[in-house]
């Protein structure tokens, strides 16, 4: 009987200390580092059940067109498409559907919202930045050193997932790099077809 009751207590006390899922931006960017592109489908479903949309159209250079989003959780899911237009009228088509590691994703995330000293932030950001058939999927809290105070708390990144965004004006954590797939045609039905 004591050990069913001590085996309940147990479970009891490590369930009330799971920490429940988030909202981590409201704040959505789509850009690119390599040029023009047209991101005309792009979205990341969240654990929440939601998500965002980042068809933001045609984008040039990072962080990119912006929007409110909402509220978004910690993305899982990213699907879209995009295209890369060239100097001779050449168009590449591209278009990705893959998980993203959640369970990771919020470590890192968690990981930048307790970076600072005494920078806090409640409007994250969540960003898609193409290259090419690549794709990334980065949060950032918008810490800019210029005119805030960006000092890293000691020990506050051990796996070293904090780095400098593309632009190296911020700290970012990058929480999916992949790799779509392309095509000299559109993708049948995609935003691209008609």
């Amino acid at each position: 009987m004591n050990k069913l009751l001590l085996t309940l207590i147990t479970i009891f006390l490590l369930t009330a200390c799971e920490e429940k899922p988030f909202y981590v931006a409201n704040i959505g960017n789509a850009g690119s580092l390599d040029g023009q592109y047209g991101i005309r489908s792009m979205s990341i479903s969240d654990v929440l059940g939601g998500g965002g949309g980042f068809g933001y159209g045609a984008v040039n250079g990072y962080p990119g067109a912006s929007a409110d989003i909402g509220r978004m959780g910690v993305p899982k899911h990213i699907e879209g498409y995009w295209a890369k237009y060239e100097e001779n009228d050449k168009i590449t088509y591209f278009r990705i559907s893959a998980d993203i590691d959640s369970e990771l994703a919020e470590k890192k995330i968690r990981t930048l919202q307790n970076y600072y000293q005494n920078f806090k932030s409640n409007k994250g950001r969540m960003q898609v930045v193409v290259e090419k058939s690549r794709v990334q999927v980065i949060y950032t809290q918008g810490c800019y050193a210029y005119r805030m105070d960006c000092t890293q708390k000691e020990g506050s990144d051990p796996n070293h997932w904090v780095v400098r965004s593309p632009s190296d004006s911020t700290d970012v954590v990058v929480l999916f790099d992949g790799k779509g797939e392309s095509s000299a045609t559109p993708f049948p039905d995609s935003p691209y077809e008609d």
